[in-house]
């Protein structure tokens, strides 16, 4: 394992635990087994995840828990991960949303799409306030990059969000790139999708859920390439 490997590990382990240490409950309660395919052909991987949901009064809930996953590329000597610790607090009308993250893939859209990058470290924050079926937020996002130029990035998006048939979101992206996006998840969380148009490229993620089946369908679009995967959950 390398010097970078190793940073990476040790930082996102900390942060992990962190997140975490308010939960008295720790097992595992999704096993996946993902199959991607992009512009290099098959990624077959492993992806676990964990969440604990702790009630907060009449009106509120907090959940913590940590997933990531690790897959591999015929002929290529390093893997691909992206590993995480998340907690997320909702009270009343009122949530927000912290996660700590680390990898050599970008963060996930939706779930696994894995798009290559460089080591990294990062945090994701989100705040929002619902007024009935409409609300507001401010998310964000911060990574640094494990390389000799140490790279950094960031992006903060305010967005306006509507709960009918489902949830529809509609944000601006500023930062280090500017975009607008929008994100749809049904009631029952069946089918997702993300669009996004950042620099004049555009990126469009679905994610399909089988009620009769324990997989998961998705197939994503970039300016760069395309890609797809199942998830077997078992």
């Amino acid at each position: 394992m390398g010097s970078r490997s190793r940073i990476l590990l040790i930082i996102c382990t900390i942060g992990i635990l962190a997140l975490g240490s308010a939960s008295h409950v720790f097992a595992f309660s999704a096993e996946d087994m993902p199959f991607g395919f992009g512009s290099e052909g098959w990624q077959p991987g492993l992806e676990l995840s964990q969440e604990t949901i702790r009630s907060l009064g009449l009106f509120g809930y907090e959940k913590t828990g940590i997933g990531g996953y690790l897959t591999h590329l015929a002929g290529n000597d390093e893997a691909s991960s992206w590993f995480g610790g998340h907690k997320q607090v909702f009270m009343g009308n009122v949530g927000y949303t912290l996660e700590l993250f680390a990898g050599n893939t970008r963060r996930p859209i939706l779930s696994t799409f894995m798009t290559p990058a460089d080591p990294h470290v990062g945090a994701y924050g989100e705040f929002n306030r619902m007024y009935g079926e409409v609300g507001h937020g401010l998310a964000g996002t911060a990574q640094l990059f494990v390389s000799e130029l140490g790279q950094f990035e960031y992006s903060i998006s305010p967005y306006i969000q509507f709960t009918r048939q489902g949830i529809w979101r509609f944000s601006l992206s500023l930062g280090t790139d500017f975009g607008v996006g929008m994100s749809y998840a049904e009631p029952t969380e069946r089918l997702k999708l993300d669009i996004m148009l950042v620099n004049e490229g555009v990126s469009f993620h679905v994610l399909l859920s089988m009620t009769e089946l324990p997989m998961t369908l998705g197939v994503g679009m970039t300016q760069d390439q395309m890609q797809a995967f199942v998830r077997y959950i078992f």
